[in-house]
């Protein structure tokens, strides 16, 4: 039974409007802003549209895309239960939900080119329907556009690259490159070390080789500086391993950039230089990190595509969703998986078999609703965590929620994991091992090493945490580690600014063109003046005054959403106590630290804190996937 038809017997009560709006605004359910915006959209009317509106802006502020009707506890919409309130009855019951969807239907603000959207059971802000919609268009326009493969040729190259194996039935890479190659739009996504950029890469030298006659203009993008710059390391290391002859070499890409450097930031404004007016100039764009990348951003970067254009996006589906509203890549690739095989249509795996399986029925067909789930590649194979590793095990385990996975990990003493329960001894121990650890590239500092050097040394080792505030948050810890350095005598925090001083950059800046999450360090240059510096993507040296930056904060400790997109040989991660856990500690959060370690983790947290994580999962709403159902 629908939750709208729960009220068909409710009675009307009298009901204090301001006595219950000022609770919300006393418990930060609602903002000041939210409650003026949703007065103008009723026209400074007090009813159920009114807070059905409110409803909305909470869970825009929340990143969801959309309120989801049928989601909402209506007899306690806020969730004042949980702060324990005795509170008044909530509107609700005055009125029989049913009506009051009704009631939204002719309501004068929503409607096609009014400020709110209905669609189905959602209820929008016009301009994020917009971008689900766009969205939806295009990843439909792409996948149907006509392609011209010489399938011989193609055959052969897929053979190339990826030989047969006897002791693998499915090559899961050779897979989404043959996908890749005959669809305008792909989506690959894996887990850590599932190889998704020397997939790319044996893709792109397939794409040149197809098309050598007449090049594709490829364009590598990522939604970070940082994790642009991975990517241009990962796909030099990946062409070096290919064997290549020169000119195809050249004809693969190798230097990423930001999503927003390749649209062209107009200064003072949330516009861009590229747009639906003036089109990209390129072929292929790849997008790493996809799930990273917002709502707004990436129906923008749509936008400015051209028509012709391919696009492939790269990422972990099961990390973080973005900062920003939106989760596209998790609505592009939920409930696509039985059993390990992909939901693909019939037609699909006849294709993949004959290009990558000699034609054996390697691949059976299976019918999916969803119209994008023939552009869905799965890479199912960590090359970096296998067997042997305690990352790959201890990620496995909190991602399905496999308890039984988690205690034989934890038990079977892995070399390159460390799991040390939480308490005052092990939170200082934590402190001090992370001063070692930072110690390393200070020292550099001291002996005049060269700034590059000085900046990867810093990124070997880091510590994350679920915080931001309290003493297991980022800002404590930051100022714990800072004093520990000082007394090893490697800084002198007496200034705000100090030579050594790492700092996240917390805001955009298109003049300067630093962004949110770009990582710095101050250093003396060989004028004696002090410098923030930075490494752009194509791996420059870029200099600052202090005074000069925009917002910015130290980052010894960094929260474990500002780690995505970044990978550190060493990776120290650590979750607040039982008492101190919130809803905001969940699996996809503590996945995503893990997985951010390469060679080293240690968690310092106690048992039944990652135990409730694992058992807790998020979602954002979102209209995306029902845009992209057949029915």
């Amino acid at each position: 039974m629908s939750q709208l038809d729960l009220f068909a017997d409710s009675e009307l009560i009298d009901f204090d409007h301001d006595v219950y709006i000022n609770i919300l605004l006393q418990q930060s359910r609602i903002r000041h802003a939210d409650l003026g915006l949703a007065k103008l959209l009723n026209y400074q009317r007090i009813d159920e549209n009114f807070y059905v509106i409110l409803l909305l802006l909470r869970a825009e502020q929340q990143q969801h895309s959309c309120l989801v009707f049928d989601d909402v506890d209506w007899f306690d919409p806020f969730l004042l239960k949980i702060c324990q309130l005795d509170s008044p009855q909530a509107p609700w019951l005055a009125n029989e939900a049913l009506v009051i969807w009704q009631q939204l239907a002719i309501h004068p603000a929503i409607g096609e080119g009014k400020p709110l959207v209905l669609f189905r059971d959602k209820l929008y802000l016009s301009r994020l329907a917009n971008y689900e919609a766009l969205l939806a268009e295009r990843f439909l326009l792409m996948q149907k556009q006509p392609l011209s493969v010489d399938q011989k040729m193609l055959k052969k190259l897929l053979n190339a690259y990826f030989p047969s194996k006897q002791e693998e039935t499915i090559d899961w890479q050779k897979v989404a490159c043959a996908m890749a190659t005959i669809s305008g739009f792909c989506v690959i996504t894996g887990g850590p070390g599932t190889g998704k950029t020397t997939t790319v890469t044996k893709l792109l030298a397939i794409l040149q080789s197809l098309y050598i006659q007449a090049p594709l203009t490829i364009k590598l993008v990522a939604p970070t500086g940082k994790a642009a710059a991975r990517l241009s390391e990962s796909i030099l290391g990946a062409k070096a391993k290919l064997g290549l002859d020169e000119k195809l070499y050249e004809l693969i890409p190798e230097q990423a950039q930001t999503i927003h450097r390749l649209l062209g930031v107009i200064p003072q404004s949330n516009q861009y230089r590229h747009n639906q007016f003036n089109p990209l100039h390129l072929d292929l764009l790849i997008i790493d990190e996809a799930s990273m990348v917002d709502l707004s951003l990436l129906a923008k970067l749509m936008q400015a595509l051209p028509n012709h254009a391919r696009l492939i996006l790269l990422g972990d589906k099961d990390q973080l969703a973005s900062v920003d509203t939106g989760s596209v890549l998790s609505d592009l690739c939920q409930q696509l998986l039985l059993n390990s095989q992909p939901s693909y249509s019939q037609v699909l795996c006849d294709k993949l078999n004959t290009l990558c399986f000699a034609g054996k029925a390697q691949l059976q067909g299976q019918n999916s609703e969803f119209a994008l789930s023939d552009s869905v590649a799965f890479l199912q194979k960590s090359h970096r965590f296998d067997s042997r590793s305690g990352i790959g095990q201890l990620a496995l385990a909190v991602n399905n929620n496999d308890t039984k996975l988690l205690r034989q990990t934890l038990n079977k003493g892995y070399d390159d994991i460390a799991l040390m329960t939480l308490t005052n001894e092990q939170y200082q121990a934590l402190i001090e091992r992370s001063a070692e650890q930072y110690g390393t590239y200070l020292k550099l500092m001291h002996q005049g090493a060269d700034v590059i050097a000085i900046h990867r040394a810093f990124a070997q080792y880091q510590l994350l945490a679920a915080l931001r505030e309290g003493p297991y948050g980022v800002e404590q810890l930051n100022r714990r580690i800072e004093q520990a350095l000082y007394v090893k005598q490697l800084i002198q925090p007496t200034t705000r600014h100090y030579a050594g001083q790492p700092i996240m950059v917390g805001e955009n800046d298109y003049q300067l063109k630093l962004f949110n999450g770009d990582i710095g360090i101050l250093l003396i240059d060989e004028q004696g003046q002090l410098k923030a510096t930075f490494i752009d993507e194509q791996g420059g040296v870029r200099a600052f005054y202090p005074a000069r930056l925009p917002r910015h904060e130290n980052v010894y400790v960094m929260t474990i959403h500002k780690s995505q997109g970044s990978e550190f040989v060493h990776t120290a991660m650590i979750l607040p106590p039982l008492q101190r856990s919130s809803i905001g500690i969940n699996r996809q959060l503590v996945y995503t630290g893990i997985t951010r370690a390469k060679s080293y983790f240690e968690l310092v947290a106690q048992e039944q804190v990652l135990l409730n994580a694992m058992n807790r999962s998020v979602s954002r709403c979102s209209g995306l996937r029902d845009r992209l159902m057949k029915n």
